[in-house]
C-alpha cells in the first residue's frame, strides 16, 4: 500500500462530498418523519398502535444517530484530505503509532534489513468506504472495543 495520489486525493474527496449531500438529506428527511410521527401519537386510540408507532419512532431515531456518525466521520475524512485533520488521510492511525513504538525501533535496528511496517490503509478499503479511519485489522480492534464497552 502507498500513500494516495493527488489524483486518487480528488477522487475520494469528489465521493466523500457527494455522500455527505444525501446523507445530510436522508437525515432531514427521517428527523421531519420522526417529528411528524410524534406529533402524531396523541390521536392513536389503540395501545397497540401507539406501541407501534413508538418502536417506529424510535428505530428512526437510531438510523438519525447511526448516520449522524457517518456523516461526522465524512467530515473528519474531508478535513485529512484538505491537510486539517489530525492524521493524513488514508493513514491508519494505528498502525503510525505501531511504528513509532519503541518495540518496533528496537526490531527494525535488530532486523538485518530494516523492516517497515506499512501505514497505509488499502486503497481498496478506501474504495469502498472512502472514509475510513482505520486499517481492516484495527477496525476489528475498535468494534469488538466498542462492543465490550
Amino acid at each position: 500500500m502507498s500513500k494516495p495520489t493527488k489524483t486518487e486525493l480528488k477522487k475520494y474527496q469528489t465521493i466523500l462530498v457527494q455522500q455527505l449531500a444525501s446523507l445530510r438529506g436522508d437525515v432531514g428527511s427521517m428527523r421531519d418523519e420522526a417529528l411528524r410521527a410524534s406529533d402524531q401519537d396523541a390521536s392513536v386510540d389503540h395501545l397497540a398502535d401507539q406501541g407501534t408507532d413508538n418502536y417506529d419512532q424510535g428505530f428512526m431515531l437510531g438510523l438519525i444517530e447511526n448516520e449522524e456518525e457517518t456523516i461526522k466521520l465524512i467530515e473528519e475524512a474531508l478535513d485529512r484530505i484538505d491537510g486539517n485533520g489530525d492524521w493524513d488521510y488514508g493513514v491508519c492511525p494505528m498502525c503510525q503509532e505501531e511504528s513509532e513504538s519503541p518495540k518496533a525501533q528496537k526490531k527494525a535496528a535488530k532486523a538485518a534489513k530494516p523492516v517497515k511496517t506499512d501505514v497505509w490503509i488499502p486503497k481498496a478499503r478506501l474504495e469502498y468506504l472512502p472514509w475510513a479511519r482505520y486499517c481492516v485489522r484495527h477496525q476489528e480492534s475498535e468494534e469488538r472495543n466498542r462492543e465490550i464497552a
